[in-house]
């Protein structure tokens, strides 16, 4: 947060954030967003922010402009605010910008003109368009904090969306409202033929806590405008990784190795190449290594050594990370008997999303479990063949000998599942499989009892995560 040297776009965009300054006065501000869309999902659109109050930030945002020169603080509004769109998934395009009431007295207002392709997105699945709105500005106030605040803060909003002619509206947002110790959400929703208005305040009381901002914000909900009519094409990224693991029992340790392939999207891989080339490959190899030690550590699983490499950062092949690590306390002993747990979901089964998956998934995992000699597989889980609407889950499992088996693993999560759809597929499916063995007498029982193998441990934010 910009704490002196007001920036003009901290309190036209998301002049919420301009704490220092709102925290002796009440602060309102009006938003007015107008969208005209085609059938091919891209809208032109009028932004207009009119800001109310205090006056003691007016005066300090006009005195900025002044400074800046009106042309360098209209560009600077624009540039902001694609900034704050490409938060939401949206990329503005042909942008122009204007400013009202710079040289006087009164409010200050900011109108954004432009396009936004994609703005509407077409869904195969269930063949209809979708327009995702943001009414409760919630992509504003993950920036600051209200609590801060001495003052009340008004956030009035109005969205009129004119759909293209001859959509028919399947769904709308519902009229819903909720309030704590005076502080409200409000959203009205109408239509008139194709065009669909909504109208929402949020209003933080002086003094407005953090359970307040719970109560009224607790139950997290997606605002959709749905409708069909034409078909579209559809966009989305697709994530797809390849893992292959090898996990040899030795007498007294287990050696993990692990192969992960990170192929798509391709924009993501190039930038976590870019990023990891700035900062240090040793750094980042060191960083991962201690990473995971921790972790072993937490669960009770001894590390003996181990290595981390990234390879493939100056080629335009998949970004590949190498794990060897030799541990103790690898699986649990359960009346005699060991137990390597394995998740068939492929850590995929708890994904938090309120409406669509807006991408695609593929994730295959190949494990090899080698038992040393004189060891035996006891029971293994019976295959996995799960599919509906284009999505699913399979896991093969190969015996390849008592003390040998292969695992094979996919989850495909097609773009446009619905969440309901998400959670149907992933309740058909255990969270866990269990893989028993026996070992002889004099054979590696001391060290590997222990707790169970860890899963989903981070490595690089979004994408790098281990799944054992």
């Amino acid at each position: 947060m910009r704490k002196s040297g007001f920036w003009l776009a901290a309190l036209l965009l998301i002049g919420l954030m301009a704490g220092s300054v709102l925290a002796s006065d009440n602060y309102r501000e009006v938003q007015k967003n107008e969208y005209w869309v085609s059938w091919n999902g891209t809208a032109n659109v009028t932004l207009i922010t009119t800001v109310y109050s205090p006056e003691s930030l007016l005066n300090k945002t006009r005195e900025s402009i002044a400074q800046m020169g009106i042309e360098n603080a209209t560009k600077a509004f624009v540039s902001q605010m694609a900034q704050r769109l490409s938060q939401e998934g949206f990329y503005l395009r042909n942008a122009t910008g204007e400013i009202l009431g710079y040289n006087s007295t009164g409010p200050l207002t900011t109108i954004i003109r432009g396009q936004i392709p994609n703005f509407a997105r077409y869904y195969s699945y269930g063949n209809v368009w979708e327009i995702s709105l943001d009414v409760l500005r919630v992509a504003d106030l993950a920036q600051i904090d209200p609590t801060k605040m001495n003052g009340s803060m008004t956030l009035e909003n109005y969205f009129i969306v004119h759909l293209p002619e001859g959509a028919k509206i399947t769904k709308l947002p519902s009229n819903y409202s909720a309030q704590s110790n005076g502080s409200y959400i409000r959203i009205d929703v109408r239509r008139n033929g194709t065009t669909v208005y909504v109208h929402s305040i949020v209003y933080f009381a002086k003094g407005v806590t953090y359970s307040d901002i719970q109560a009224i914000y607790g139950q997290p909900r997606a605002f959709i405008i749905q409708y069909e009519g034409k078909p579209g094409v559809e966009n989305y990224t697709t994530w797809q990784m390849n893992i292959y693991n090898n996990i040899t029992v030795q007498k007294n340790q287990t050696v993990f190795d692990s192969v992960e392939e990170y192929l798509k999207p391709e924009s993501y891989i190039n930038y976590l190449k870019f990023q990891i080339t700035y900062q240090g490959v040793q750094r980042a190899e060191q960083g991962l290594y201690q990473k995971y030690v921790q972790e072993f550590q937490a669960q009770g699983i001894g590390v003996r050594g181990g290595s981390v490499r990234i390879l493939n950062l100056n080629s335009t092949g998949p970004l590949v990370v190498k794990y060897h690590f030799i541990l103790t306390n690898f699986t649990r002993k359960v009346n005699g008997t060991y137990v390597y747990a394995y998740d068939p979901k492929l850590e995929l089964g708890n994904m938090e999303f309120l409406n669509r998956l807006d991408a695609t998934i593929n994730e295959t995992k190949v494990t090899k479990f080698v038992l040393p000699e004189g060891a035996k597989f006891t029971e293994l889980p019976k295959n996995i063949n799960i599919e509906l609407n284009g999505s699913r889950i399979v896991m093969t499992v190969e015996k390849v000998s008592d003390r040998e088996v292969v695992v094979k693993s996919n989850v495909f999560l097609r773009y446009g599942t619905p969440v309901d759809a998400y959670r149907a597929l992933m309740a058909k499916v255990p969270s866990k499989v269990e893989f028993k063995y026996t070992l002889t007498e004099g054979g590696s029982s001391r060290s590997i009892c222990g707790p169970a193998l860890i899963v989903g441990l981070a490595v690089i934010p979004l994408l790098l995560r281990r799944r054992l």
